[in-house]
Order: structure tokens, then C-alpha cells, then sequence
């Protein structure tokens, strides 16, 4: 039997516990927002992330 590496068990834990989100913004757009994360210290993805948990509490859910 073939082993299973760190990162297919990885990637089999994500799409079993997490659903993507897909995004369409302009190319200047992501890179004016990766550039602002990137000069703060943090990443696009914590910043969505924050936004997100943030809205919902905001909205009362």
C-alpha cells in the first residue's frame, strides 16, 4: 500500500471541513489589496477572514 503524504492528507482534511470562496476582482484591485496587507504585516486571506467574523457578529448571527 502507498503512503499518503502530509500534504494529500492535508488537502483531504480541507475539502472535507472547508468550502471554497471564489472572488472576481480586477487585477489592480488585488494587487493595490496585496500590497496594503503586505505593508501591514498580514495577508489577504486573514484580513477576509477578519472582515468576514466581524460582519457576522456586526449583523447579529
Amino acid at each position: 500500500m502507498e503512503k499518503t503524504s502530509k500534504s494529500a492528507k492535508q488537502q483531504e482534511y480541507m475539502r472535507k471541513t472547508y468550502v471554497r470562496f471564489p472572488l472576481d476582482l480586477k487585477p489592480d484591485v488585488l494587487a493595490a489589496y496585496r500590497a496594503a496587507c503586505e505593508k501591514n504585516g498580514t495577508s489577504p486571506t486573514a484580513e477576509i477572514k477578519k472582515f468576514i467574523a466581524r460582519y457576522i457578529e456586526e449583523a447579529g448571527e
